[in-house]
């Protein structure tokens, strides 16, 4: 079978998928050859972008309004006039093979039976043409050009169409379609196609950046993925496990396929690269000669920088390891024999070095231990923990070793395999034989001992081996003494300074000037760095949003780049800085400092994805779009549980359940529940707080925890002598979402002091519902709509639709519904999601409560209501107020389908 037809066949499982971004060039395609104008439409792009596959969309697409014929290039024939056209012109005599007229007509012979047959026009479908010979092509144009036939044709942008089919084009009688690779979102809604809408971001992204938004190579890549597990579904979310693996079976075969194609020249020139990218042009040309690296750059297989080094690179990333797996260890040494007698350094780039000493190391070759530590060191900082454990193990220096057994201490940490890390680092702690030895891995040690739960107080206390070791070290070494001990303090200051960082603890003085702020000024700039997150977190406990935002990005700047041993440090402060921006309630400024992180983040993608996500979903919560939050956090909590490196599931737990809850999604509730449950809490003490809060609230929303109320508000204020305003709100907020009425008031004491627009819209609800006039409700729910708190905003709007029922102003009372109606449509709220089970929630309620909703679906006012019942109307909006909560509706109109069988 020709390798064009396999192709085609390999992606027509596919189609619609690859279709994907490719819908305006299938609809352009097929109204020019429907048209009068265009004789020729052409499909040019890289290999495996999807030119066949919108051909046969197109032949779909026009049905039988044509009659298709078959006509493939193919490399073998390129260089045989005619060579293509054999099956259509078997009866020619061979003497007149040769002769154009004689082929023309031969060919317009056997055509014109298959147009008579059925009497549509021809349309000649020509794919692989840049394979085509001159004379082929020149015949295909004497054919559309006399109106014969169209033509539909595929071609490779390199080395592009015959020159007789390009001439088409030059007339303005042909139209060309230039496919470009897909975009990220195209490469998402790709994805969605072939996996199903649960699709992690993360996945589609680094996808999509090793395919390079190539179809073929995306769908390799994601059928070799789910074979060997590392793309796997887990509770209906698809998720990436580790690390792409590019040299699996179906990638394997597309580059088997394309080597098949070159010279012996090329295929070693192709294995040399693969093998020591970047590497310098002049030393492949000095290996194979010009020529073979002329011919894959015109072909596109391989790329040059830009730069004057003239550095070479495969063309696709991925084809890499595809190709070094499929050379053996002993060609693989000859290869680098070959190359390293033109070599006269090592390379200068971080991955050159790494891929010399992969290469070394797959070859069975020595080299130095600090060679071995560097590319450990590197790999383990682009998560590539395999090659990062490879190369430290080799180490043999036992002085070198300590740091070696840090590089596998962070790969550890990376996977959130916290007890094997802190195992390595003890082992060493405190027992170097050199200042750099002594203090290697003591960072990171303190980071797992947080990770683990212990209290800053214990980790400071234990690192108290440092500074005594300290004093060992510069006994020892008296000419280095002060150096040492100034050394090992300043590393014991930042220890410090971290841990309590970490866990959020801060001293009780809270006002301005005080907490992280520290007498003395910093040791370093790492130590800066956790003093200033600190004081952001006390910022954002004091219900000062925005000056917690500016503070935790002071800390980012502080903290700068290259602090090799706290590779987290980044991911840590971003979660507070982040914290504080959506407590805040700044949508724009939270996507854009998730997004930022995430464009800098590459291969920690897949070990701190799960924290973007975890926090896209609490944004989607707050704003009141639970059902969409719910989903968010469900795929977060999957990505989590394969690294947490960050201690973020237990809070990403705790608000999908009460995203869950919100919707009337009791099994997968209680499902987030138990995860909330079965782990150790967070560890800063914001969080851990905000965790417990949620959960409370979901218990609530599920009418299963009458003292919901006290206990929020007693985590929001846990010591009436101290300022935590910005914790109260969080409680406040979660109360008046309940129906607490009362909670308004406090919020209203707190609103002088708070800070950020989210803060100052539930401010503006909680004034409304202590006025409970029409006017400030309509006034709330447009500042609520402002902050896009759409919860809050229909809420309102409920509110005012409820006042003017009870004047008696039907019209208003219509308008303020059907803006409530609005707001619940743009929160989504379980629009799409049905409650797990039947309803029987109403059996939650009292029996006065249940009256009260009785008389309320029967659409009496809340005045009537009290008459009937000889109670007063406060004791009526309170009941209902609480039904609402238990029932988990937002208002009354959502009350007959809940009541309408009691």
């Amino acid at each position: 079978m020709d390798s064009s037809r396999v192709r085609a066949a390999a992606a027509g499982a596919s189609a619609p998928a690859v279709l994907t971004g490719r819908t305006e060039d299938l609809a352009a395609a097929v109204a020019a050859i429907r048209g009068g104008t265009n004789v020729a439409v052409f499909l040019l792009g890289d290999r495996g972008i999807g030119k066949s596959t919108l051909m046969e969309a197109v032949i779909a697409e026009l049905g039988h309004d044509v009659t298709p014929i078959r006509i493939h290039g193919s490399p073998s024939l390129t260089h045989v006039p005619y060579g293509v056209l054999g099956p259509f012109i078997v009866g020619l005599p061979v003497q007149e093979a040769t002769s154009q007229l004689a082929v023309l007509r031969t060919l317009w012979t056997h055509l014109e039976e298959e147009r008579r047959a059925t009497q549509k026009p021809l349309l000649l479908i020509v794919d692989d043409a840049h394979d085509l010979d001159e004379a082929t092509a020149g015949i295909l144009v004497d054919l559309a050009a006399a109106g014969w036939s169209k033509l539909l044709v595929g071609a490779l942008a390199r080395p592009g169409l015959p020159e007789p089919l390009l001439q088409l084009w030059f007339e303005g009688i042909a139209e060309r379609h230039d496919l470009r690779p897909l975009t990220q979102p195209q490469t998402t809604e790709m994805l969605e196609h072939k996996l199903g809408p649960q699709v992690l971001p993360n996945v589609a992204e680094l996808l999509w950046e090793a395919s390079e938004g190539n179809p073929l190579l995306l769908n390799s890549l994601i059928d070799d993925a789910k074979s060997d597990g590392t793309l796997l579904q887990r509770n209906d979310v698809w998720l990436l496990t580790r690390p792409l693996n590019s040299h699996g079976d179906r990638l394997t075969d597309v580059v088997r396929r394309q080597l098949l194609r070159r010279s012996q020249e090329e295929r070693q020139a192709l294995n040399l690269v693969a093998l020591a990218e970047p590497v310098a042009k002049e030393l492949i040309e000095a290996v194979v000669g010009e020529a073979a690296v002329a011919a894959l750059m015109e072909h596109e297989l391989i790329r040059v920088s830009a730069g004057t080094d003239a550095l070479l690179r495969l063309r696709h990333a991925v084809y890499a390891d595809t190709l070094r797996n499929l050379i053996s260890p002993a060609r693989s040494l000859q290869l680098r024999q070959s190359l390293l007698r033109l070599m006269d350094s090592e390379p200068a780039s971080a991955e050159g070095l790494l891929r010399q000493v992969s290469w070394s190391m797959e070859c069975g070759a020595e080299l130095e231990d600090r060679q071995l530590l560097r590319a450990a060191v590197l790999a383990s900082r682009l998560y590539q923990d395999d090659l990062a454990r490879k190369a430290a193990s080799l180490v043999r220096d036992p002085e070198l070793q300590i740091a070696a057994r840090s590089v596998v201490a962070r790969t550890h940490y990376n996977t959130s395999d916290f007890a094997i890390a802190r195992d390595l680092l003890e082992a060493d702690f405190g027992k170097g034989h050199s200042l750099s030895s002594l203090l290697t891995g003591t960072l990171l040690w303190a980071a797992v001992l947080s990770a683990q739960g212990l209290s800053p107080a214990d980790i400071t206390e234990r690192a108290d081996m440092l500074l005594r070791s300290g004093e060992r070290l510069a006994q020892e070494r008296p000419a280095e003494a002060a150096r040492i001990l100034a050394a090992t303090r300043e590393r014991y200051a930042t220890i410090r300074s971290m841990v309590q960082a970490m866990a959020g603890e801060f001293r009780g003085d809270t006002s301005p000037g005080a907490g992280a702020a520290a007498p003395v000024p910093p040791a370093n700039h790492l130590d800066e760095a956790f003093r200033l997150s600190l004081e952001s977190e006390r910022l954002l406990v004091d219900g000062k949003s925005v000056s917690a935002f500016d503070v935790a990005s002071k800390a980012l700047r502080a903290a700068g780049a290259g602090h090799e041993e706290l590779h987290f440090l980044t991911d840590f402060l971003v979660v507070r800085a982040a914290a504080a921006v959506v407590h805040g309630g700044d949508w724009q400024s939270a996507e854009t400092l998730l997004a930022r992180f995430a464009a800098g983040t590459g291969p920690s993608l897949i070990s701190f994805g799960g924290g973007v996500h975890a926090a896209h979903g609490i944004i989607l919560l707050y704003q009141g779009k639970a059902a969409q939050a719910q989903n968010t956090l469900s795929g977060a909590l999957e990505s989590l549980r394969l690294a947490d490196p960050q201690q973020l599931f237990g809070l990403t737990a705790a608000m999908a359940f009460a995203a869950a809850a919100e919707v009337g999604a009791k099994v997968k509730a209680e499902m987030f529940l138990t995860d909330y449950e079965t782990v150790p809490p967070a560890v800063s003490r914001y969080l851990r707080t905000l965790a417990r809060m949620a959960v409370v609230y979901g218990k609530a929303r599920l009418g299963n925890h009458p003292g919901a109320i006290a206990e929020l508000r007693l985590l929001g204020r846990p010591d009436p002598e101290r300022n935590t305003d910005g914790l109260e709100l969080d409680a406040l907020a979660f109360c008046l979402a309940l129906g607490d009425r009362d909670a308004a008031s406090r919020v209203l004491e707190l609103r002088p002091r708070l800070e950020g627009r989210r803060a100052a819209a539930i401010c503006d609800y909680a004034a409304a519902v202590s006025t409970d006039l029409a006017a400030d409700h309509l006034s709330a729910a447009k500042s609520c709509e402002d902050a896009e708190l759409w919860g809050f905003a229909a809420l309102s709007y409920d509110a005012a639709a409820h006042v003017y029922r009870a004047a008696g102003d039907s019209l208003r009372e219509r308008m303020a519904t059907s803006h409530r109606k609005r707001c619940l449509d743009r929160a989504d709220n379980a629009q799409d999601q049905a409650p797990d089970g039947p309803d029987d929630n109403l059996g939650l309620l009292t029996r006065r409560e249940r009256d009260i909703v009785a008389l309320a679906v029967r659409g009496l006012s809340d005045r009537r209501i009290a008459s009937e019942l000889q109670v007063s109307i406060r004791t009526v909006e309170g009941h209902l107020y609480r039904s609402y909560a238990k029932l988990n509706v937002k208002g009354r109109d959502q009350l007959p389908g809940l009541a309408g069988d009691q």
